[in-house]
């Protein structure tokens, strides 16, 4: 399932917004989270708004350089995703 209409998007790292979708955060972090109807925190990490904070993996695509994976929230459905830029030595 692919997500559209991204409310939220957050480093992994530092936990800031991120709202114009660099591919680099401001500390040098290349992974984000994204979707909606979920809020983060650099020290326990995705929360959906049903209260869950376990997810199950769902898909997994190396599109060079972003390495995305999606996550479902086993409560209430809610995808969210993960996002990566990296560049691939295996994808020249």
């Amino acid at each position: 399932m692919i997500i559209q209409n991204v409310e939220l998007e957050y480093c992994m790292k530092c936990g800031n917004k991120n709202p114009s979708g660099q591919e680099i955060c401001n500390c040098g972090s290349r992974n984000f989270v994204f979707g909606n109807k979920f809020t983060y925190s650099k020290e326990i990490g995705v929360i959906c708004d049903c209260g869950n904070n376990k997810f199950q993996m769902t898909f997994h695509m190396n599109s060079n350089p972003i390495y995305t994976k999606n996550y479902k929230c086993p409560e209430c459905g809610n995808i969210i995703a993960i996002q990566t830029y990296c560049k691939s030595s295996y994808l020249d």
